[in-house]
C-alpha cells in the first residue's frame, strides 16, 4: 500500500460537543506527491518566487545604504555639511 502524504495548511477552531471552543486544531490536506525535499512542486515554486522577490528588495536596500554612505563620505571629504 502506498503511503499517503498530508500537508498542514492552517490552524482552525472547532466547537466541542459541550459548546466550548477547541482552538489551534491543525488542518491538513492530502497531497498527491512530495518531491525529494519533502514538499509539493507548488510549494517549491512559491518559495522560489518569494526568495527572488525578497532578494531583489534586499539588493535595492543594500545598494541605497552604500550609496548613502558614499555620498556622506564625499560631503565630509569636500567640506560639506556635517550631520
Amino acid at each position: 500500500m502506498a503511503q499517503e502524504n498530508f500537508q498542514k495548511v492552517a490552524y482552525i477552531a472547532l466547537r466541542n460537543t459541550d459548546g466550548s471552543m477547541m482552538i489551534n486544531v491543525p488542518l491538513y490536506v492530502k497531497v498527491s506527491e512530495l518531491n525529494k525535499n519533502g514538499m509539493t512542486d507548488e510549494q517549491e515554486k512559491i518559495i522560489e518566487r518569494i526568495t527572488e522577490t525578497m532578494t531583489k528588495r534586499y539588493e535595492k536596500q543594500i545598494s541605497a545604504y552604500f550609496t548613502g554612505l558614499k555620498e556622506n563620505k564625499e560631503k565630509n571629504q569636500f567640506g560639506g555639511i556635517y550631520e
